[in-house]
């Protein structure tokens, strides 16, 4: 099997890693830094005893009361996470202070404002589907398909369609549609529907 150059450095490095992982492992085993048994305070190991695996002779006691805390620490009981249960139901909340006069103001100018605005007429909602252009560029004609109508219009620009769209600019892909009794609103454009 024949290996890429990228591959055989890939190889080389890792073997070098493991023989200097195992380097280390035997440093270690043998009494290097960190290796090996530790001695007892006060007691000395020489490198033949780390070798042979010689106990040393000498125990410390452990004083048992200098592991006690302190204090004990509060614990706060909660949730068990073992078993299930409904959370617990949130605290009572205070209930929000009443609206000042300067704010109840305020609400009530922006209630009527926005009772204008929906009193305000709306130009329809475009029903139509736009399917494509047919005709001589300076004479175009738009065909439609009308939901209102049941079926498939045609219509020349400045043409009426359900007596709420007036066909405005017609194009290649798209045609703009203006509507009946507002004249100030945009006209809206139309894609090829598909």
């Amino acid at each position: 099997m024949k290996l890429a150059p990228r591959e055989r450095r890939l190889l080389t490095l890792l073997a070098a890693a493991a023989a200097l992982f195992a380097l280390r492992a035997i440093w270690h085993a043998a009494g290097g830094p960190g290796g090996g048994l530790a001695p007892a305070a006060g007691a000395r190991v020489t490198r033949a005893q780390r070798a042979s695996g010689a106990i040393p002779d000498r125990v410390v006691e452990v004083r048992t009361d200098r592991l006690v805390p302190d204090a004990p620490a509060e614990l706060e009981v909660g949730r068990d996470p073992f078993r299930y249960q409904a959370p617990p139901p949130p605290p009572p909340r205070e209930p929000p202070p009443p609206p000042s006069p300067e704010e109840l103001e305020r609400l009530r100018r922006l209630a009527e404002e926005r009772a204008r605005e929906a009193a305000l007429p709306r130009p329809p909602e475009v029903t139509l589907r736009y399917l494509g252009s047919f005709g001589p560029r300076n004479d175009r004609i738009a065909v439609f398909d009308g939901a209102a109508a049941g079926g498939v219009l045609n219509a020349r620009q400045g043409t009426v369609l359900e007596g709420k769209f007036i066909v405005d600019r017609i194009g290649y892909e798209s045609v703009d549609l203006k509507f009946v009794g507002f004249p100030d609103v945009p006209a809206r454009r139309l894609g090829i529907s598909r």
